[in-house]
């Protein structure tokens, strides 16, 4: 199975760009859903969070507009920057487990996706909570010999990048932990919130994240304020999961 993951979009609408926010953060959220679509062979794509900016219901028609371009499923998840009411409005046939929370499984033969909810609203860290851990432990514990992926927007663990590690998962890391470390097959934590590309080990768990084409932040491993944007080449990954247990993860560098 092939699964791309990507992240940050930060959709937004009108002539000007808040904050951060590139002024052609819509076009090149439109190219890289272009690439997505032309990459062969894929079956999944993983979308962890921050699908708009500003969490307005202009914002999802846009969005929904631009992922229309989509010819392969995909699992959404919330960011810090999205409204749950309004990205299920986007997906309203995703068969979440909870009335109000967006968490849910995706799984196809060898593959389960295990898509969690860490918004906290009015917070740029991330929570998860108890009954939302119950429901990943009962997951967990259900027979299945293949790929665990659990997706969420804000990284579990500490990126090494100064003050940007403050507003990460700051609730329910230690019990995410705990639940992945009791699996018998080491599992793989897919997000992204920091806007650079990183990769961790989280207890026995393989931590990968994506980085935005809304704008990516400079390498800065000691910063004590928010660092620089970088006009590095954007690139997302491609997990190739084999049914004999191999994982292979590409990058591949969009022409945004």
């Amino acid at each position: 199975m092939r699964l791309a993951h990507i992240s940050d979009l930060h959709i937004t609408t009108g002539s000007g760009a808040p904050g951060l926010v590139r002024s052609d953060a819509v076009a090149r959220a439109r190219a890289l859903v272009k690439d997505v679509s032309e990459f062969p062979g894929l079956d999944l794509v993983v979308i962890t969070g921050d699908t708009v900016n500003d969490a307005r219901a202009e914002e999802y028609d846009v969005l929904a507009e631009v992922l229309a371009g989509l010819n392969v499923p995909c699992v959404i998840i919330p960011g810090n920057h999205d409204n749950r009411v309004h990205l299920r409005r986007l997906v309203p046939h995703q068969a979440y487990a909870d009335p109000e929370l967006l968490h849910h499984l995706w799984q196809c033969d060898h593959v389960r996706v295990l898509a969690l909810d860490s918004l906290s609203p009015g917070e740029v860290g991330g929570r998860l909570l108890a009954p939302q851990l119950d429901w990943l432990a009962d997951q967990l514990t259900r027979p299945f010999d293949g790929h665990t992926l659990v997706a969420l927007h804000h990284p579990p663990c500490a990126a090494a990048m100064g003050t940007l590690d403050g507003p990460i998962l700051i609730e329910g890391h230690l019990a995410l932990r705990d639940l992945l470390d009791s699996q018998d097959r080491p599992a793989t934590v897919l997000c992204g919130h920091l806007h650079r590309p990183f990769t961790a080990r989280f207890g026995h768990t393989l931590v990968s994240a994506a980085t935005s084409t809304a704008f990516q932040f400079a390498l800065d491993l000691q910063a004590e304020d928010e660092p620089p944007t970088a006009p590095e080449p954007f690139h997302y990954n491609i997990h190739i999961l084999g049914a004999d247990g191999s994982h292979v993860i590409h990058q591949r560098f969009p022409d945004l």
